[in-house]
């Protein structure tokens, strides 16, 4: 069957459809911010159209967004009530201080972002469990009906309930969640031991709100998607990536949209999984879109994952991809601070009005503008000649706000705000590996994102990287990653137990009971069990400290879990404690269907002998070159390219300089040894 992809990013909406015999067809479509779906779908049809392919010959499609992360940080996400235990209320102040959970450890002027729910809203009711889960102080029902009173007399749209201790016994929110369903019909209730059932009554809390104001507007939008695609005649199965990398049912991701925060970045890991070197021993994954530069990281043919990190400095607890981003993109926005430096972003030119050069009013000079006025973007050729790009309109916004201020030529201006984004860029990278135990030396680097390739081999250079991969398809990569991923569910359970006193067959039992639970959803979406991989593992600490370090459950079973626990902790840390004693956290089962599409993907039509089909200017030094333009498109597996040369194709491009080659490997990916 016929398979499709959208990504719907901050600036574009990315679109990829698959053939059966793996021929591939992309197209780009401006991102609608007012309502995303308006975008997604005229992307679908767009697809069809340049394809010839009916809709009704279409079977599936996989759809990823940055919807979620922007309504955590912009404040958009629907009006919220808490309904916690008495005592509990201002749990969303306190937050976890002694930990430093702010966004700046050392700026002394930082003000916490306002809590996700108003006081108003957030109401208390008596109970209590004790540690272990015992009921101290039975649920309070008089009270809770006086709470869903109060409730359902105001504007909100969303429940959360988060009772002490919940994550042992989740009676109390179990009896809750359904009283307060039933008095408040059309409200979303969420409740903490369905979404993140762990331990830390604040990350806990924030986690579950995070879902309930994410709800009642991604259900919107699920609902709205499907009826507009089948509109447009799609009847197949529509599938969502989640934030670990996985495809997951929208029922599923309806009820815990908190998995849709890392989305969009997720299907570019996907599909970097599927393309990148199985052989490597690792790959760092640089993703430059319109607005972020995201970087994680591939080992042994796995990417690494994070259960918990901060969004805008609020907590969030959710199985993830471990993606850094930055604001860095190509449509990030250049500006002089009060000292004179150069800074880039985080303010974005977005989708409208995006950078100068596209002609929609924008006036202030970002990344791509700069690129485009260095000769690194073909105004003629961008999105395959459907985009022209304004060079005048680009220069006259670098003039204005860069150049003039600073006293300097155009050029000498766009190559300094070049420069400053190589920078910001190449310190996420070391972030994600020297600050991990990583030699970056050690790694290849994967680019993709519209603008990835266009700094790839200047970040590369800075971590002394000496293999480059540009996938295909750069530009859109992550909405071919919705085709190719995988479907992915995650079970946790806590457990907060010495590792010394648990008993093998106590862990055996806990575990089998976790894997009934991820094989029951699988079976929900039709999967048979032999379909399924199940991998273990657990979340460890030594006692006393606040954070733990997932690991695999080791090959050699529960005899081996404190020895890689040590390793994980001496390469993390630097440093062991044996005398220590290990706590386990948390339990987790990971389960896995291979679903995605597999094949030869055909992308462009290759020619025996192809040759340059145009020459331009580009600044590599002081003053601008003409290079030969190669269409990437007509370059067949194992043919070479000489620098210095451009390889263009409809969704980015690569500058190669002197005495720099690039080869077309078997997966097409294009290779550039330094």
């Amino acid at each position: 069957m016929n398979r499709i992809g959208i990504d719907v990013g901050g600036t574009f909406t990315d679109v990829v459809l698959i053939e059966d015999d793996g021929r591939a067809h992309s197209v780009k479509v401006p991102t609608t911010p007012r309502d995303r779906v308006i975008g997604a779908v005229a992307g679908f049809r767009r697809v069809l159209e340049v394809s010839g392919i009916a809709a009704e010959t279409v079977g599936f499609v996989g759809h990823g967004t940055t919807m979620a992360t922007n309504m955590v940080v912009e404040g958009t996400g629907a009006k919220t009530a808490l309904v916690t235990t008495r005592g509990f209320r201002d749990i969303l102040e306190l937050r976890r201080i002694a930990r430093h959970d702010r966004a700046d450890l050392y700026d002394l002027l930082f003000d916490n972002p306002k809590p996700l729910v108003a006081r108003r809203h957030r109401y208390e009711v008596p109970e209590r469990l004790d540690h272990r889960g015992g009921v101290e102080l039975p649920l309070d029902m008089q009270a809770l009906a006086e709470v869903a009173e109060a409730i359902a007399a105001s504007d909100v749209e969303a429940v959360a309930v988060c009772f002490l201790h919940a994550f042992i016994n989740p009676a109390h929110e179990q009896t809750a969640a359904h009283f307060l369903a039933e008095r408040l019909p059309g409200r979303f209730i969420t409740a903490s031991h369905a979404v993140n059932p762990e331990l830390g009554e604040y990350e806990r809390t924030s986690t579950t709100i995070m879902n309930a104001m994410l709800g009642p507007i991604c259900a919107r939008y699920i609902r709205n998607l499907g009826g507009e695609l089948q509109r447009a005649g799609f009847h197949g199965e529509l599938m969502f990536m989640q934030s670990n990398g996985g495809l997951a049912h929208a029922e599923m991701v309806a009820a815990r949209p908190v998995m849709l925060l890392e989305s969009g970045p997720a299907g570019g890991v996907s599909a970097a999984l599927r393309l990148s070197d199985p052989e490597a021993a690792g790959v760092i994954l640089g993703d430059m879109g319109g607005t972020t530069f995201d970087v994680s990281l591939i080992r042994e043919g796995r990417p690494e994952l994070r259960h918990s990190s901060l969004l805008h400095s609020y907590a969030v607890r959710a199985p993830s991809i471990d993606i850094d981003s930055i604001g860095a993109g190509g449509g990030s926005i250049a500006w002089i601070d009060a000292g004179g430096g150069v800074r880039i972003g985080p303010q974005s030119a977005g989708a409208d009005p995006g950078p100068a050069c596209y002609g929609r009013g924008g006036t202030r000079p970002t990344v791509t503008d700069c690129n485009l006025v260095l000769g690194y973007i073909d105004p003629d050729t961008f999105l395959d000649g459907g985009f022209r790009l304004d060079v005048a309109a680009a220069e006259a916004a670098i003039r204005t706000h860069l150049a003039e201020p600073l006293g300097m030529p155009v050029l000498r201006a766009a190559r300094t705000v070049r420069a400053v984004a190589n920078a910001l860029m190449a310190q996420a990278m070391r972030l994600m590996t020297v600050e991990r135990g990583y030699d970056p030396r050690e790694f290849s680097y994967l680019c993709f994102g519209g603008a990835g390739p266009l700094h790839a081999l200047d970040l590369a250079r800075e971590l002394e990287i000496r293999r480059v991969i540009v996938p295909p398809l750069p530009g859109l990569f992550s909405a071919l990653g919705m085709v190719l991923a995988d479907r992915k569910t995650d079970g946790q359970a806590a457990v907060e137990r010495e590792l010394s006193s648990m008993d093998v067959a106590w862990l055996e039992q806990r575990f089998a009971a976790l894997e009934g639970e991820v094989l029951a959803s699988f079976r929900a979406g039709g999967i048979a069990p032999e379909q399924i991989t199940l991998r273990r593992g657990l979340d460890c600490r030594y006692a006393g400290q606040p954070d733990s370090i997932a690991i695999d459950l080791p090959p050699e079973g529960f005899s081996g879990i404190g020895h890689a626990f040590a390793a994980a902790h001496q390469r993390l840390w630097n440093f062991t404690k044996p005398d220590q004693s290990i706590i386990v956290n948390n339990l987790r089962i990971e389960g896995q269907s291979r679903t995605g599409w597999r094949g030869e993907l055909r992308v462009g039509t290759p020619k025996p002998r192809p040759e340059p089909w145009k020459t331009r200017d580009v600044a590599l030094g002081e003053a601008p070159q003409t290079l030969p333009v190669w269409r990437r498109r007509d370059l067949p597996a194992g043919f070479r390219i000489a620098g210095p040369a451009v390889v263009e194709e409809q969704s980015s491009c690569i500058i190669l300089g002197p005495g720099e080659s690039a080869e077309v490997d078997a997966a097409l990916n294009l290779v550039i040894g330094l």
